[in-house]
């Protein structure tokens, strides 16, 4: 009997688990983790862990005994066909992982299999004991037989795992491989029948430590922040490319000339890694609670940000600042500033490191008329 041989190489985006638990797929989750072509002969394996350090076995075994919870028994042994253990893997660090098996061909029968874990990666990416379990926990599953489910699934077999534990799809998944029949005893082993192939986990590309300033000299936002698993980043404005960001040991920083309060974004080819709002980059508007005009003039009470410069301007030209400005600000402005006219009335404020907050617009009035917003 021949098993189909599938070898899978993506990148994916994931959401947050890091217990045992079967959580309910979202809709892009293969409802059974899909089979590879080579499985055990039962639903058990002995492993043999070659692990130099006791935090490393802690790990094998943590990820054992999930797959045992699961369904499936790994047996730690002095020698078995299964190694495990980690490696530094510094050379490569787009890989979190790996497991190399050697199989018959014509019967799927493992008759060997590597299984490694990154050091390099979970050190230089800060991954916790429970996401390097996670890691375990996927190749132990391509181990026993199974492969990677979507690129954006929630299963421990997600192509790119850091966050996933054993899923419900994963088990169905292991089930389907162990319900078929085998015919080990009565194909021989062949040495010109068995072939290797190797399934690879990738590191999960991701953006952490952002931040953001605004020059008002430049007029350019600058950005910086830690980047994990990405060489090159692409910045798009408005949803149009703007410029390539290179990645330099892990961190990135540059300026952006632009106009406008739209959103920038942060990709990885087509996949968004962080969007960057104006609330991110810009003062918040003002608010207009209320608003009356008298013989005098016009009164505004505003509630902006703490330590803001408020200009409140006419038809383009400022008329009034209020430096230093509390969260709420009562401003008083003569009718010979407004010449007695309270239309083309706008009020923006700034506070350092942010751009100026977009214009409000006045609410005209007629004298002896007052005006109140409920925010």
């Amino acid at each position: 009997m021949r098993f189909p041989k599938r070898i899978f190489s993506t990148l994916a985006t994931i959401s947050l688990t890091t217990s045992f638990g079967l959580l309910s797929a979202n809709a892009s989750t293969k409802a059974t983790t899909p089979m590879l072509g080579y499985r055990y002969d039962k639903q058990a394996a002995n492993y043999q862990d070659l692990s130099s350090s006791d935090y490393y076995k802690d790990v094998w075994k943590n990820a054992t005994a999930s797959w045992k919870k699961a369904g499936f028994t790994w047996t730690k042994a002095a020698t078995a066909k299964t190694t495990v253990s980690s490696y530094d893997g510094s050379s490569d660090m787009t890989l979190a992982g790996y497991n190399s098996v050697s199989y018959n061909k014509s019967t799927g029968e493992i008759t060997s299999s590597k299984v490694r874990i990154n050091r390099a990666v979970f050190e230089k990416y800060n991954y916790t004991k429970a996401e390097r379990t996670n890691v375990a926990e996927h190749e132990l599953g391509h181990a026993l037989g199974i492969g990677h489910n979507n690129t954006d699934s929630v299963s421990v077999m997600n192509p790119a795992n850091r966050y996933y534990t054993i899923q419900a799809c994963d088990i169905n998944g292991m089930k389907a491989r162990y319900a078929t029949t085998t015919t080990f005893d009565s194909v021989p082993n062949n040495p010109g029948e068995i072939i290797t192939v190797t399934e690879y986990l990738h590191v999960q590309p991701k953006i952490t430590n952002i931040t953001t300033n605004y020059s008002s000299q430049s007029h350019s936002l600058i950005l910086k922040g830690r980047a994990i698993g990405i060489e090159h980043l692409t910045l798009t404005y408005q949803g149009k490319k703007v410029r390539t960001v290179n990645v330099k040991s892990g961190q990135f920083k540059f300026a952006q000339q632009f106009k406008g309060y739209g959103d920038f974004k942060l990709m990885k080819g087509q996949q968004v890694l962080a969007t960057i709002p104006s609330q991110q980059y810009a003062t918040p508007k003002v608010k207009v609670t209320s608003a009356e005009r008298t013989t005098k003039g016009i009164y505004y009470t505003l509630i902006g940000s703490r330590d803001a410069t408020i200009n409140i301007a006419q038809n383009g030209q400022v008329i009034k600042t209020i430096k230093n400005a509390s969260a709420t600000t009562k401003v008083f402005i003569p009718n010979a500033k407004i010449k007695n006219s309270t239309r083309g009335l706008t009020v923006t404020q700034r506070v350092t490191n942010k751009k100026t907050s977009q214009a409000v617009q006045l609410p005209p009035l007629k004298v002896n008329i007052k005006q109140v917003t409920n925010f």
